[in-house]
């Protein structure tokens, strides 16, 4: 999430910055990403690289990447004409230096919530890729391998499944619960219907 948030970010924010030629091809790109399923392109990725951790990470960047190019763009449109960013610009600063003290602190609260709620599905897609045999290999140890070698089993020990069933349940609705918590947080309309505790 990390690479792909980063990834997305500086492309993001380079396409509502630059604009012209630069925004229409990012763009143009993030359109003919996005215009293939997600779980589809994993797999395609995966499938052409093979199975392990690596591909597995590589897929899931390229494939998640242009949701927050589109994301970042829009909130560098929305920020780009502000007063603070054209006094920086009067003040001779770059274009490195207006993305990263100003317009990444504006977008940071959205690009949380995105990625935290992007997390979960990260590893669901991660879990089904190695239940299938796709994604890490053994001996690394990973939940939807150890839910695939416990189905070999599951007539005669059914409880194998259980663990890590439960594991990857809890942790992929922790991560939900958190990107809730945090868009009520930093949602300020929210915050002002938020009924007191008395």
């Amino acid at each position: 999430m990390g690479a792909t948030v980063s990834l997305g970010a500086l492309l993001g924010m380079l396409a509502g910055l630059v604009r012209g030629r630069v925004e229409s091809c990012l763009m143009r790109l993030c359109d003919v990403m996005l215009s293939f399923p997600g779980e589809v392109m994993v797999l395609a990725i995966v499938g052409m690289l093979g199975p392990g951790l690596e591909n597995v990470v590589l897929a899931c960047v390229v494939a998640k990447w242009p949701w927050y190019a589109r994301m970042m763009r829009t909130i560098t449109l929305r920020y780009a004409d502000r007063d603070f960013v054209r006094f920086a610009r009067m003040a001779g600063y770059g274009t490195g230096h207006i993305m990263r003290r100003h317009l990444l602190p504006c977008a940071a609260g959205e690009i949380s919530v995105l990625a935290t709620l992007d997390t979960g599905a990260v590893i669901l897609m991660v879990s089904a890729l190695s239940f299938l045999g796709l994604g890490v290999q053994p001996p690394t140890p990973e939940w939807g391998m150890m839910l695939g070698e416990a189905r070999e089993v599951m007539v005669l020990y059914p409880w194998q499944m259980l663990p890590p069933g439960l594991a990857i349940l809890l942790v992929v609705a922790a991560c939900n619960y958190l990107g809730d918590s945090l868009r009520d947080a930093l949602d300020p309309r929210h915050a002002m219907h938020k009924e007191p505790v008395l």
